[in-house]
């Protein structure tokens, strides 16, 4: 229902609304296991995809996974993710470094979140489509994803 609410506002450009209802979807994804975002890469690289439409959204989404991650006092976990086209160990690699572009992202919004998100990858070994063709088919699968983390002392 918070997806709906945020996707409805934002079609109407109803900016603040929007971010309303997704930091709704954050608050309730943090009280959860995984949070409901997907950020989406171009092929090989730790850009984001490159259809604006997409990506449009994702500057305000890292500021306010932030803010509310802050706010809550949450830790995350942030998982990279590749396509399977490539070599396994290079997959490896970039699925980290793409977690690692995201985990900076938030600790650049706010300084606090220091120490509080792991960053890690997982290759081509969790793919959503697994097209390998490396176009928009199998976007998905070139993807960033938040599972919440227990906190260390």
């Amino acid at each position: 229902m918070l997806n709906g609410i945020y996707l409805a506002n934002a079609k109407l450009h109803r900016t603040r609304q929007a971010m309303e209802a997704f930091g709704k979807v954050v608050d309730y994804g943090l009280k959860g296991d995984r949070l409901a975002v997907k950020f989406l890469f171009k092929p090989g690289s730790t850009q984001f995809y490159t259809d604006r439409k997409v990506r449009a959204p994702y500057d305000s989404w890292l500021e306010k996974i932030a803010e509310r991650t802050s706010t809550n006092k949450s830790c995350l976990e942030i998982v990279g993710h590749t396509s399977a086209t490539g070599l396994a160990a290079i997959n490896d690699r970039l699925s980290g470094l793409r977690a690692d572009y995201i985990k900076d992202r938030l600790e650049d919004n706010d300084r606090s979140l220091r120490g509080r998100i792991v960053a890690t990858g997982k290759g081509s070994r969790e793919m959503i489509v697994g097209t390998g063709k490396d176009d928009s088919s199998d976007a998905l699968d070139r993807r960033v994803e938040f599972k919440t983390a227990k906190c260390g002392v």
